[in-house]
Parts: C-alpha cells; sequence; structure tokens
C-alpha cells in the first residue's frame, strides 16, 4: 500500500519543480543576453572610434587650411577671419569683379581636371589662364555649363589643345 500512495501522489498531476533545469536556462539566456549586448556595444565603439579619427582628420585638415591662408596666427575664429580678410579685399576693389567669384564660378561646374594658372581682373573685366585635362569637346561641354552662372559671363579667348588636354584662356566680365 506504500507503493500506491507514493505513485498516485506522483500521478496526481502536481508538478514536479527543477531549479537546477530552471537555474541552467536562465544562466544560458542571461549568457546570450551579454554576449549580444557586448557586441552591440563593441560595434558602437568602433563606429565612434573611426568618426572620431575622421573628425579629427578633418579638423587637423582645415587647420593646416587656414594656417596656408591666414599664416601662423589664425585666431581664435579663424573663419570670422577668413571673412574679415575677404571684406577688405572686396573693399580694396568696390568696382571691378570679386578675385574669390570668379574663382568660385569656376570651380562650381569644374572637376579635378581644371587648374587655374593665373586671374588678372582690372575694373570690371577680367583674363583667366589655365589648363584642362580632357579633349576640346569636353572643355566646351564645361563652357557650357561655365554659362549658366549668374553673377558673371565667361567667354573663350584662346584654346590651345595639348596631347593630354587643353590650355584655355577666358575673357570674364559680370553679367
Amino acid at each position: 500500500m506504500t507503493t500506491s500512495t507514493t505513485q498516485s501522489s506522483a500521478g496526481s498531476g502536481a508538478p514536479e519543480f527543477r531549479s537546477g533545469k530552471a537555474s541552467r536556462r536562465f544562466i544560458r539566456n542571461l549568457v546570450w543576453v551579454l554576449v549580444i549586448g557586448g557586441l552591440f556595444l563593441g560595434g558602437q565603439g568602433v563606429r565612434y572610434y573611426l568618426n572620431y579619427m575622421q573628425l579629427a582628420a578633418i579638423r587637423a585638415q582645415t587647420g593646416r587650411l587656414y594656417h596656408s591662408v591666414l599664416g601662423p596666427d589664425i585666431g581664435s575664429s579663424p573663419f570670422g577671419r577668413l571673412q574679415f580678410e575677404h571684406g577688405k579685399l572686396l573693399a580694396s576693389r568696390s568696382i571691378g569683379l570679386d578675385p574669390l567669384g570668379v574663382l568660385a564660378a569656376l570651380s562650381k561646374p569644374a572637376g579635378e581636371g581644371l587648374r587655374v594658372d593665373g586671374v588678372s581682373l582690372t575694373g570690371t573685366s577680367g583674363r583667366v589662364r589655365g589648363y584642362f585635362s580632357g579633349d576640346e569637346a569636353a572643355f566646351m561641354r564645361y563652357m557650357e555649363k561655365l554659362s549658366d552662372d549668374d553673377r558673371y559671363l565667361f567667354s573663350v579667348y584662346k584654346v590651345d589643345e595639348l596631347g593630354d588636354g587643353v590650355s584655355f584662356s577666358l575673357s570674364v566680365e559680370p553679367k
């Protein structure tokens, strides 16, 4: 009779709690959560490091550019100083073409194949000499894009086709 009572209590439907199995499942799930979280945090750390290194390179290059334009003492606000120097340049040429505006207009439609060798601005007209790497047809496409400028009118003064590019001279005047 003792055996039948043992079987009936086990077969009565009362679940048996196994703490070892639940603990192992909890530990396994905890390890997976920690591994996934660690991988996520590691990825974010690598991303932060790469962005930090890119920012440091951009700041160093910007500092070199400021030093090349403003000299060794760039001051606490180099961009403001550049604007001030540009304003002084515009004030000294109150009648005439803006040299930085002309260079900006030349560089907008150009790729890396354009090199400006000289800019000569006198009053309301000027001359731009340079080199365009490409054939004459590519240079003419560049001139078509350049004709869309709102501030300046560029016209071809002289074009010499070289073996690997085009040497050019342009006339510039305000529109």
